[in-house]
């Protein structure tokens, strides 16, 4: 009786055994299995699903953009280029829709693909919500469990960090990320819509919502890169 079942696509060198014998007898990996692990990388850095196709090669700044979009793009293309070399990480701040996190996403992604780093993406206002779950007796999870991952990551993408309404609790959750991934010299990409310079409007500044503490470790993480620019998906929809 025929199959309905889709028919799996066979690596044509090892015929879907995954190994391959050389010329001298020894049984090595088939290439197609790089790729199989580069998958599973990728599953497992948690990519939002509308940021999975962000590249270095796709980020395009508008026509007339300030040329500060062009420079961080050029400082993360030389953060690829430079792992692992790389001893500090990324601090993107600016307005929203000048492509903080497709840089940040895209760099991550690249790294995972083509140099075998295991890393993550967290979204903190997310991270906390799956915190505060596990407050309830029914969830079987445990705070120390939900920040592992982050913690222990080999890169870490910190996406929209200040966008959570700011508490005591919300500064510890983040202090104690951002210590442990200091103490262990891990390399975190960090996104944020403030600034550290006040905005004329009077907006708060990074160092307002995160905390000099946190701020301070930052410095140090992280060099800065500060974008400008018109919201990209403000201008896509016609209006701005």
């Amino acid at each position: 009786m025929a199959s309905n079942a889709p028919d799996r696509e066979v690596c044509a060198l090892c015929m879907g055994f995954g190994v391959l014998e050389t010329a001298q007898g020894r049984i090595v990996a088939c290439r197609c299995q790089a790729a199989k692990r580069a998958e599973d990388r990728l599953r497992a850095a948690q990519i939002p699903e509308r940021y999975r196709n962000c590249r270095l090669e796709n980020y395009k700044p508008l026509p007339g953009a300030p040329q500060s979009q062009t420079v961080a793009r050029l400082r993360a293309l030389k953060f690829v280029e430079e792992w692992p070399g790389s001893s500090r990480g990324l601090l993107f701040v600016g307005p929203v829709g000048v492509g903080k996190t497709h840089l940040a996403t895209a760099i991550l992604r690249s790294l995972i693909e083509d140099c075998g780093v295991r890393g993550m993406f967290c979204d903190f206002s997310d991270l906390l919500e799956r915190i505060q779950a596990t407050f309830s007796r029914t969830n079987p999870d445990n705070a120390d469990d939900v920040l592992a991952p982050y913690r222990d990551a080999e890169l870490l993408v910190l996406d929209e960090l200040g966008a959570r309404r700011q508490s005591d609790w919300v500064r510890d959750v983040l202090y104690g990320l951002i210590n442990t991934r200091y103490n262990r010299q891990r390399l975190t990409i960090v996104t944020s819509n403030f600034s550290d310079v006040p905005a004329p409007t009077g907006e708060e500044t990074l160092v307002g919502k995160i905390g000099v503490t946190v701020r301070s470790r930052l410095h140090e993480m992280c060099d800065l890169v500060t974008l400008e620019g018109r919201d990209y998906r403000a201008v896509l929809a016609g209006k701005a």
